[in-house]
């Protein structure tokens, strides 16, 4: 997944953590998917992939 660098640092900017900004860009550029397949997409541990939504929610 290609995602502009200027758009990743604005979000860590934010607040966000690497693993945050994968997961965030991958339900950006997927929709509704399951953690599974964020964490596929993003390249996030998938252990890790329920830890970062529910941060992110």
């Amino acid at each position: 997944m290609i995602v502009q660098q200027d758009f990743v640092k604005k979000l860590k900017d934010f607040g966000l953590n690497s693993y945050e900004v994968k997961i965030w860009t991958a339900l950006l550029s997927r929709g509704v998917s399951t953690a599974g397949e964020l964490s596929d997409i993003a390249n996030v541990p998938r252990s890790r992939s329920y830890d970062v939504l529910e941060s992110l929610e």
